[in-house]
């Protein structure tokens, strides 16, 4: 079996565009404005190739499109900031994140696929997800949506 290459995986993932890959011809006015591009741009990823790799291998395994389209958002995120490679790095930046608590556990959860992939050794820390009880409408509430609804979702409601 072939290695999948980057297209493949974009392809997989959703968010590879054919057309802007192969519109590398850039006109006068896009080369005079070269430099302020490159300055405003991100910094490039070294962990992109690893992360999708992970991803593919992950797909593999079963994992669902969105679970891992989500992972790799966050762990591109992560290596933005620290090394990927330096477990206590990304432990820190995981911890001093302003988040809810329950995502610190899912980005460290997203890490622990990565480090396993890597063989890097990381103790993922406990974060207590946190589960929030569904919106229940008072009365007074559900007479009001039964009164503005139509005959047909009146009666289902």
């Amino acid at each position: 079996m072939n290695a999948p290459n980057a297209e493949t995986i974009w392809l997989t993932f959703g968010r590879f565009k054919q057309e802007e890959a192969t519109s590398l011809l850039r006109s006068s006015s896009d080369a005079q404005n070269a430099t302020t591009h490159s300055e405003n741009t991100a910094k490039h990823c070294a962990f992109k190739g690893e992360i999708l790799t992970v991803a593919v291998k992950l797909r593999e395994r079963g994992y669902s499109q969105a679970y891992l389209s989500t992972m790799i958002r966050a762990l591109l995120e992560i290596s933005r900031n620290v090394n990927l490679h330096n477990p206590s790095e990304v432990s820190l930046y995981i911890a001093r994140e302003k988040v809810k608590d329950s995502f610190k556990a899912n980005l460290c959860d997203f890490y622990k696929h990565y480090a396993d992939y890597c063989g890097i050794h990381f103790i993922k820390p406990k974060y207590r997800r946190d589960h929030k009880l569904p919106y229940v409408p008072t009365r007074e509430e559900l007479n009001i949506i039964i009164s503005h609804a139509s005959k047909k979702y009146a009666l289902i409601l």
